[in-house]
């Protein structure tokens, strides 16, 4: 590893913390415990990125949801429009089942005044 020679300067705080840090882990150089620090930092800051689980904005939750509602409700209009064209088709049957039973009744009662009124004629 290639190191770099830099001329840096401190306030006194950082100093401090710089010489503290150094007797903390046994540093001898001040540069190496820079570039720890450094170190630690990065790695600090890749595990809270990685941990942070990215949440999505309310805009787009919304739409989200807005889409799912509208899927559900075309799927119930589709249901019912089938549920209704069934039933209609269902009455037209059934009427038409009856208009065909009152017209065969019809027919057998003209039948009946006709054969009664011709029966008559004949006599």
């Amino acid at each position: 590893m290639m190191k770099q020679r830099r001329m840096v300067s401190f306030d006194q705080k950082t100093d401090e913390y710089l010489q503290h840090y150094m007797k903390e882990q046994h540093v001898r150089f001040p540069g190496d415990a820079i570039a720890r620090i450094c170190l630690e930092h990065q790695t600090l800051k890749e595990e809270k990125q990685e941990q942070a689980s990215p949440i999505p904005p309310v805009k787009e939750i919304v739409e989200v949801i807005s889409e799912r509602i509208n899927r559900l409700m075309e799927t119930e209009r589709l249901f019912l429009r089938n549920e209704w064209f069934c039933m209609e088709e269902s009455m037209k049957r059934s009427m038409m089942e009856i208009f065909q039973q009152v017209e065969e009744k019809q027919a057998v009662k003209r039948n009946e005044i006709v054969t009664a009124f011709l029966e008559g004629y004949n006599k």
